[in-house]
């Protein structure tokens, strides 16, 4: 994030609750779970328990939102330029040919895998923008993308407590 992204991030929380601020600052693609977990524990100073909970809960606001607007803009975007339409088809003719079911069912644990893992590019915006591009049912990525977020959560709270209480020796 360049600094005039961060001022703009900063400036949009001034004022607010920080368990409110740090569930927007999840919401957001810029900072995720990932940024604003830290800054709910050490900057806005809440609890390990509050930050975690408004944290992931702010992080899972995107998903829906993606998955009620992204497909219509898509179809949308494919009516208007035939040429990219054509290609998409193509690709994801073959892969729904050669994996059909299992792929909509393994799909989303591949998200939880992905979204889990917490490093940069790899949160809920990205977890549910793959799971409308490839095609995987809502029923099985939501949940899924849910549920890594749950773990990313847990495991960048794990990383902040640790590595942030480490410090404090040195």
């Amino acid at each position: 994030m360049d600094v005039t992204m961060m001022d703009w991030v900063i400036q949009l929380c001034v004022g607010l609750p920080p368990e409110i601020a740090s569930a927007l600052l999840a919401s957001l693609p810029v900072a995720e779970l990932r940024g604003a977990l830290p800054i709910a524990l050490f900057v806005f100073d809440l609890s390990p328990v509050t930050a975690y909970v408004w944290t992931v809960m702010g992080n899972l606001i995107p998903i829906p939102v993606i998955y009620l607007f992204l497909p219509r803009l898509m179809a949308l975007t494919l009516k208007h330029t035939p040429r990219i339409n054509r290609r998409f088809d193509t690709f994801f003719d073959r892969l729904m040919k050669k994996y059909g079911n299992q792929y909509s069912k393994w799909g989303a644990f591949f998200l939880f895998l992905f979204v889990a893992v917490p490093l940069p590019g790899t949160g809920a915006w990205t977890g549910a923008l793959l799971a409308v591009l490839f095609r995987v049912q809502k029923r099985y990525a939501i949940p899924f993308i849910a549920l890594g977020v749950a773990m990313a959560g847990i495991l960048v709270l794990a990383l902040s407590l640790g590595v942030f209480q480490g410090m404090r020796f040195l």
